[in-house]
């Protein structure tokens, strides 16, 4: 008798193990996964692109849920939270702790400024949550050693300066008019700091003498005095690193006062936002050239996957995207691939799949236009930059040159103010 009924405590025991183990999985494959989103809506001189960004984001997770939602995980739907950073990196830390502790999210996606990035990162690798960055590119990112911070759409500033650097040494060996002079225009922030200390080096390896090297602190009110100063130095290029607002005032202060230079080169951010040529003006905007981490509709919009987004997004906000919006639009589709290996989720579970992405050749790859893996660091190295020129208000990618749209010829150098 005794020995009957330690058999069945025994069992009892036993079963409760088994259930709540799966009660704790349960926990990791509910109806929904909670993703914390975190990007600048307001405050900021990047808040026109965090707002496309959050667009684009949320249109990814509808997309994805219309689809049936996570299948591995028997149809879960991906829920959105979404915090307005602000520009502020210590609201970006304090909502990330709420995020992972308050609303138990299992991923983290953000926070495009690397500023606001770098700091509030660390709260995920604190608490063991997968962050994925979108486009921040503070090369310190991905260089502390995390295991749980992801780059995928992203590489470092040195990749965009060095993309710009590239560009310029081959239009000016195409051409045969190679600048002698530069100048390196850049705001102060860990982004802006990055591209220059890069850009400053490829210009004295290139030969380009630096005569003219000044920061300017974000959502500067006045940058004419430093646009006088930049005239005055009488450049062959100008390498510019702005967000929106300053991108868009240097620009009109540059056609105002008639700053002429071979090229003005932006580091891609305000020069590729969709409000840059609008507010500036066609003719202030013309002939500019800029990076860009995606090619453009010509050459990535050719699958139904591509077209379905373009089409819904610009019926909905009856604007076209940007790299911004294409970026955003994938990373949620990254993840969507990583939870579906995952099968789980569980944030480590979407750790270690997230670490094994290898996307080749697929819509996703078509769409931004490069591959996606990550090396021992997390760092998708194989993400790359082209250059586009701005010409009647659109954008055309001059470099790598396999990639014009056939009957554009890129202008090189441009002609100065009062020839135009």
């Amino acid at each position: 008798m005794k020995r009957s009924r330690m058999w069945r405590a025994a069992t009892a025991a036993a079963s409760a193990a088994v259930l709540a183990g799966a009660l704790g999985s349960a926990a990791w494959a509910a109806d929904t996964v909670k993703v914390g989103y975190l990007i600048p809506l307001s405050g900021t001189a990047a808040a026109a692109i965090g707002q496309e960004m959050s667009r684009a984001t949320h249109l990814a997770v509808d997309h994805i849920n219309e689809e049936g939602g996570i299948k591995a995980l028997g149809g879960a739907k991906l829920q959105l939270v979404e915090v307005d950073t602000r520009g502020d990196p210590q609201v970006a830390i304090t909502e990330a702790e709420r995020l992972i502790n308050v609303e138990k999210v299992s991923v983290l996606i953000g926070a495009f400024q690397s500023s606001v990035t770098f700091p509030a990162s660390a709260i995920a690798e604190k608490y063991q949550v997968p962050w994925i960055v979108d486009l921040s590119a503070k090369a310190e990112i991905t260089e502390r050693g995390f295991k749980y911070v992801f780059r995928p759409t992203q590489i470092p500033s040195s990749g965009n300066a060095d993309s710009a650097a590239d560009f310029i040494a081959w239009a000016g060996k195409t051409t045969g008019k190679q600048p002698k002079t530069g100048a390196i225009v850049y705001e102060n922030t860990d982004w802006g700091q990055d591209l220059a200390n890069t850009m400053r080096k490829r210009m004295a390896e290139m030969g380009i003498k630096v005569v003219f090297d000044e920061s300017y602190p974000p959502n500067s009110p006045n940058l004419r005095p430093l646009v006088v100063k930049l005239k005055g130095a009488h450049p062959d290029v100008i390498s510019m690193t702005s967000y929106t607002g300053d991108a868009v005032q240097l620009q009109k202060l540059i056609a105002q006062l008639r700053v002429d230079a071979m090229a003005i080169v932006g580091s891609a951010a305000g020069h590729v936002d969709r409000t840059f040529v609008p507010t500036v003006g066609v003719k202030a905007a013309d002939m500019v050239f800029t990076t860009n981490g995606w090619a453009g509709y010509d050459s990535a919009i050719t699958t139904p996957f591509a077209r379905r987004f373009w089409d819904q997004y610009v019926g909905k906000y009856q604007a076209d995207p940007t790299e911004f919006g294409v970026t955003a639009y994938a990373d949620v589709w990254i993840l969507k691939d990583a939870l579906e290996r995952a099968g789980s989720a569980d944030p480590k579970a979407i750790r270690d799949a997230l670490a094994k992405t290898d996307m080749k050749d697929n819509d996703i790859t078509r769409l931004v236009g490069y591959d996606i893996a990550f090396d021992s660091k997390n760092q998708n190295t194989l993400k790359r930059f082209v250059v586009q020129q701005i010409k009647d208000g659109k954008y055309y990618t001059v470099w790598p040159s396999k990639l014009t749209p056939a009957g554009y010829k890129m202008v090189w150098p441009v002609p100065d103010w009062s020839d135009r």
